[in-house]
């Protein structure tokens, strides 16, 4: 008699307001922070690489595509702690494709565990005055008698620090557990990730990862200085939008596509938001279409500190993509193909196939005059059958103008780990 499993996988991306960030300092006690850096191997440092270039390279695929003239919001590390632990349930093919998109190449599980890991520990900890929480749920169908490999359930727990539960899919407290579950890591952001029609009664193992994250800018926006500006969004017309200003002297930098303003948040070493300004004659397309991990590293040592005048929009964005065919397109197509798909550690019960049925990721971002708030849940479902050098030719003038009075690109990054967690653009619609 044959036996058939199927895959249900969630991950949930979390950031919330930035608020609270304090740099004061009293007559004798020091009250500033003390911020920590992520010391990563070689081999480590080669992911945060190559796991740059699967961020641009997811997120141009959804740009071209299902996010094509809109704006949007998206998390790539999100999709990655998803797809590592996916991978520790692989094998084969559908190993190989995951490691390879994720750019760990030919890093064996043990080693993609051990670089999540290192981020779900260390991230938290880098500047006491952002908050950042990262939470991992697996739950296996007690309905279907699922048995979890040991190896994959130590995994789970050992490496991306997940909470390992048993429950039955079918009970009608079940949807309103996950979606509990979602609310709560994200404090309230993301209130529901699954609904009825999302749940498939072949479904057998479900994975959540969550972060949260808090912060408010380093120097926060002076509310007075909000005022309604026209804005160009990408067919020409004009709408006004209330455009925050302030005059800085910040990192900046430019090239023959885009301008780019480091804005910090927390201490300001750390974390930041990253804004990508097309130049005249440029768009947000040309900008993602020209991204990866080499230009932007470029682009990153030829900042320099000119005092610049800044206006960007007070906006908020949600999506909620399918990101199956993304994915796909990016080259790890076989998860989503029940002749392809190789999953046989995750499970000792004597199912047959195994394979991703649904991806899909739900986001949402609001920049204010305090900082960011924003949120992004990932769902994998499956179904189955039973600062160096410069360069030589930029001019480099000490007052400048970075006004987002059209479409831009941005993404939020933490410094010493060089993780891109966010990354989308703001269209003006």
């Amino acid at each position: 008699m044959k036996h058939y499993k199927s895959f249900v996988g969630l991950a949930l991306l979390a950031m919330a307001v930035f608020s609270g960030c304090k740099s004061e300092e009293e007559r004798v006690i020091n009250m500033l922070p003390t911020t920590r850096s992520i010391e990563l191997t070689d081999v480590q440092r080669e992911f945060v690489n190559k796991n740059n270039d699967f961020s641009f390279n997811f997120f141009r695929s959804l740009s071209e595509n299902e996010l094509k003239g809109r704006s949007s919001v998206v998390s790539p590390l999100s999709v990655t702690f998803v797809l590592g632990m996916l991978n520790d349930g692989a094998a084969g093919h559908t190993a190989h494709e995951i490691a390879s998109v994720l750019g760990f190449g030919e890093g064996a599980a043990e080693d993609v565990n051990a670089f999540c890991r290192k981020l779900i520990e260390e991230l938290p900890q880098v500047d006491p005055s952002v908050e950042v929480e990262i939470a991992n749920l697996l739950i296996a169908n007690s309905g279907k008698d699922v048995r979890l490999a040991s190896q994959f359930r130590s995994d789970m727990e050992g490496s991306y620090h997940a909470s390992v539960s048993a429950n039955d899919f079918s009970n009608a407290n079940f949807l309103g557990e996950i979606n509990g579950w979602c609310s709560d890591h994200t404090h309230g952001m993301i209130p529901e990730i699954l609904s009825e029609k999302d749940l498939k009664p072949e479904f057998v193992v479900m994975l959540l990862n969550a972060i949260y994250y808090k912060a408010t800018w380093t120097n926060k926006f002076d509310l007075n200085d909000t005022h309604k500006e026209n804005f160009t969004v990408p067919d020409g017309s004009v709408q006004e939008l209330p455009l925050m200003h302030r005059k800085a002297w910040a990192r900046y930098g430019q090239n023959d596509i885009y301008s780019t303003l480091y804005l910090p948040y927390g201490t300001g070493d750390r974390w930041s938001m990253m804004l990508l300004l097309p130049n005249e004659g440029k768009t947000t397309a040309d900008i993602i279409s020209n991204l990866d991990n080499a230009s932007w590293e470029k682009n990153l040592e030829e900042m320099w500190e000119p005092e610049v005048d800044i206006k960007i929009p007070r906006f908020t964005t949600q999506t909620d993509t399918d990101l199956k065919e993304a994915i796909s397109r990016i080259g790890a197509p076989s998860m989503f193909d029940p002749e392809k798909a190789e999953f046989p550690k995750m499970c000792d019960n004597d199912f047959e196939r195994v394979w991703v049925g649904l991806m899909k990721q739900k986001a949402i971002i609001e920049v204010n005059e305090e900082g960011t708030k924003a949120s992004a849940v990932t769902v994998t479902a499956g179904a189955g059958e039973s600062y160096v050098g410069h360069g030589d030719f930029i001019e480099r003038p000490m007052k400048v103008d970075f006004h987002c009075n059209r479409p831009f690109v941005y993404l939020i990054r933490e410094a010493t780990s060089g993780t891109i967690f966010f990354i989308g653009t703001f269209q003006g619609n």
